[in-house]
């Protein structure tokens, strides 16, 4: 699938090719150059101002957000529309999934893709304020995009985007938290009963798009169809690798083309870390298109034969766990507890009393929360033990673990 990626990345692409990360910070591992504007506009032409049909086109699709929720892009468009003129358009760069990356490398290589798109939404809905919403520390990201901004403003653009830069974590990427902070508050999910597009930033109509699917708007604005490829990020032999791939590829053909050797793969868990665990058997041959919204935000994370799947997910309990708002009780007691007897289950310790008491846990936590992380945890764990049927007998009634 090299071949297809390459193709891909060489016409209306939303990736130059595949652009491998530091396995933590979104530090490419080779040097990633963003295109100019000069070069975005001979590669693509100026941005088409206007929307007449626009939205119809992104119905017909079926496009839905890329951030992970898939909300339908017309439905918010038509919401927004309602609503009287001079609100807010939000790009969310920010990802807070630490095993993302295909949003830091569509804006460290094309950002300007995401700043036409910004641009077309707010004058397809009537917006007046652009904002990109960025985390601390992604520090390559934002001078990507500072620098093209101020190449627009050097070519005659009067039309200002501001970037905002929020606190690194898994949460604050949440449309809500984006929100929230953007309106002065925390960077915290919020409880919304309103949606954004109607009242959003500071009490106004607000369009939340990830940045990803303001890039495809740019590209469906200027072709009314593009190839629906999928943007990935494969996590795992030391680095997050984000490509751009033909949907009908496999789940073995992305995890090849993200420099994952497909034989030296037990199991991979799809959507980051609140996704669900699926055996290499049952995984391998997928269609991407097969996966619908099981792919979250695009995620891959290959599980090696030598590695311990229930530890793995031990260690990523943990870490939503601490990732919580805490701000209500599942969050505050229930992750926590989960996360410390799981532990106790991967380590072989507890037996099958420490298992029967995680099984009411995930009962007692399934559909709580304000947010959906509550929901991120029993969907990793529950997956986990049926994915990991013969380790997790090893680990209870023998107390010890079959990979060392």
């Amino acid at each position: 699938m090299f071949s297809a990626v390459t193709r891909l990345a060489t016409g209306a692409g939303l990736l130059c090719g595949p652009v491998r990360f530091d396995p933590v910070e979104a530090v490419p591992v080779e040097p990633v150059f963003a295109e100019s504007l000069h070069q975005h506009t001979v590669r693509l032409g100026p941005r088409p101002t206007g929307s007449a049909g626009l939205i119809d086109v992104l119905g017909s699709r079926g496009e839905g957000g890329r951030g992970g929720a898939w909300f339908p892009v017309a439905t918010k468009w038509r919401s927004m529309l309602a609503q009287p003129p001079g609100g807010v358009v939000v790009g969310n760069g920010a990802e807070g999934e630490p095993a993302s990356a295909k949003d830091a490398a569509v804006l460290q290589s094309r950002p300007h893709l995401v700043l036409d798109g910004i641009e077309i939404a707010a004058e397809a809905v009537g917006a007046t304020e652009k904002v990109i919403w960025l985390h601390q520390g992604d520090d390559r990201t934002e001078l990507a995009v500072r620098e093209a901004i101020a190449q627009r403003g050097q070519h005659g653009s009067r039309s200002p985007i501001r970037v905002e830069v929020g606190p690194a974590g898994y949460l604050t990427g949440e449309s809500s938290a984006v929100i929230r902070a953007l309106s002065g508050g925390p960077a915290l999910p919020a409880f919304r009963s309103v949606p954004a597009t109607v009242s959003g930033v500071g009490g106004r109509p607000t369009l939340l798009h990830n940045v990803e699917t303001l890039a495809r708007i740019a590209l469906l604005a200027r072709y009314g169809l593009v190839a629906d490829t999928r943007l990935l990020t494969i996590t795992g032999d030391g680095a997050r690798t984000a490509i751009e791939i033909d949907p009908a590829a496999t789940v073995s053909d992305a995890v090849a083309a993200g420099g994952v050797d497909p034989n030296t793969v037990q199991a991979v868990l799809l959507g980051g870390y609140g996704g669900q665990w699926l055996s290499w058997s049952d995984a391998a041959d997928l269609p991407l298109s097969a996966l619908g919204k099981s792919l979250g935000a695009g995620i891959l994370i290959p599980l090696a034969r030598d590695r311990c799947g229930l530890r793995l997910t031990a260690e990523l309990d943990h870490y939503l766990a601490a990732a919580s708002a805490r701000q209500c009780g599942p969050c505050m007691f229930g992750l926590p507890a989960l996360a410390d007897l799981f532990r106790q289950v991967a380590d072989g310790r507890g037996g099958r009393r420490r298992l029967r008491r995680v099984r009411e846990l995930l009962d007692e936590v399934t559909g709580r929360g304000a947010c959906h992380l509550p929901e991120a945890a029993v969907n990793i764990t529950t997956t986990a033990l049926a994915c990991f049927a013969a380790d997790l007998d090893s680990h209870v009634n023998r107390g010890r673990c079959r990979h060392g």
